[in-house]
């Protein structure tokens, strides 16, 4: 008997430490590459003018309801989340802004990130993709401090690499449905004088180059789940010229993880179609995208660097879009773009995130829901 117990003793030991070697290589277990998380990203909405929204006029301290709604849209509620994941959406991307929220030092507001997190988690919640970036901290507005030129650059990375030190610390043991990408549409100059598609002075490139790898590095030295999370960089303001694309690197992954990064480019274009071809998607406006994605397909895909078409939708000059307040034909024909964009997305193993529009304002709200742009959104569903 007294031998049958130490056998038994020996052998619940060994069960014990399989068990606990197990939970510690599923703690540690590799996530899926970014190739394969984009793939599965089919079909994709912004949560936008919300947790990216700011504005002087909210008094430094106030509540985040204040910054969040200082755009005009309502706060942000798990039920808006669960329609679109009902709907057959499955990537969300929450922008947001960060400037506001930091001290003199650098360090974020705990009530804020403590917000973030709320908003992050009705997205995994519902079992979405969710992507978190650095939103207008970038940007062709007085108030971005993140810029493409080497005398900011000299002047601020060290305060870019504190704050996604806090971001990736904070959300660490999050698992792989949470990517990050580093930094919206990094520019150079205010506007007026901002030069968005590709800078005057082409050097201003290798800023980008330099703030993306700082942004790789810093979150992959905070350990745990950053080792393998999916990465996301930008070009040039989001931009896919002939210039931008060859001007761009992608970071070198310190962990070896090149597979565990992705590109993220823009697209409205052709840029003012709702302008120019007088709110109609025409047979050049497909053909525009499609050369884009041939171009994308060479500079990046090919390579193993998946592509997120992070933000697209129907936006011109003078901030025209089709919106609530267009015809139902006018909507078909954002129908038709998003179609051409999710079936684009598709055949090249890509990812495309519409603007916010598909839901605005009070048909954001539980009490009043409905979708703004339904057309779009079931354009989407249809071809992903």
């Amino acid at each position: 008997m007294k031998r049958m117990f130490c056998w038994l003793a020996v052998a619940a030991l060994t069960v014990a430490m399989v068990g606990c070697e197990s939970k510690k290589a599923a703690e540690t277990a590799e996530f899926e590459t970014a190739a394969d998380a984009v793939k599965k990203m089919t079909a994709g909405w912004n949560l936008g003018n919300t947790l990216d929204a700011f504005s002087t006029d909210v008094a430094p301290g106030s509540p985040t309801d204040a910054y969040e709604t200082c755009w005009g849209e309502p706060v942000a509620e798990e039920y808006l989340i669960k329609q679109f994941k009902d709907k057959g959406f499955d990537v969300v991307r929450v922008p947001v802004t960060w400037w506001q929220h930091m001290d003199e030092e650098g360090t974020v507001d705990s009530v804020w990130m403590a917000r973030v997190e709320t908003v992050v988690n009705y997205v995994l919640n519902n079992g979405m993709y969710c992507i978190v970036n650095v939103h207008h901290d970038t940007g062709a507005h007085a108030d971005s401090w993140i810029k493409a030129d080497s005398a900011n650059y000299e002047a601020n990375h060290e305060r870019f690499k504190k704050l996604w030190t806090q971001i990736a610390v904070h959300f660490r043991d999050y698992g792989e449905k949470l990517l990050f990408e580093g930094y919206n549409e990094m520019l150079t100059g205010t506007t007026p004088d901002a030069e968005w598609a590709e800078p005057k002075n082409l050097a201003n490139l290798e800023v980008v180059n330099k703030y993306a790898q700082d942004f790789v590095t810093t979150v992959r030295a905070t350990g745990g789940n950053n080792e393998f999370r999916n990465l996301i960089v930008n070009t040039y303001s989001g931009a896919h010229t002939p210039n931008t694309l060859a001007g761009f690197r992608v970071p070198t992954d310190p962990n070896g993880n090149q597979n565990h990064l992705a590109v993220e480019v823009h697209s409205y274009d052709p840029w003012d179609w709702v302008n120019t071809e007088n709110m109609t998607w025409t047979e050049r406006c497909s053909k525009e995208i499609a050369n884009m994605f041939e171009a994308l397909d060479t500079t990046f895909i090919q390579k193993g660097y998946p592509v997120i078409l992070g933000e697209y939708g129907s936006n011109g000059e003078q901030e025209k879009t089709i919106n609530a307040t267009c015809t139902d034909a006018q909507k078909q024909e954002a129908g038709r773009q998003a179609a051409d964009m999710t079936r684009l997305c598709k055949q090249y193993g890509a990812s495309g995130i519409y603007w916010m529009g598909i839901v605005e304002f009070n048909d954001r709200k539980q009490a009043s829901f409905k979708w703004t742009l339904e057309q779009v959104a079931d354009s989407i569903v249809a071809n992903k």
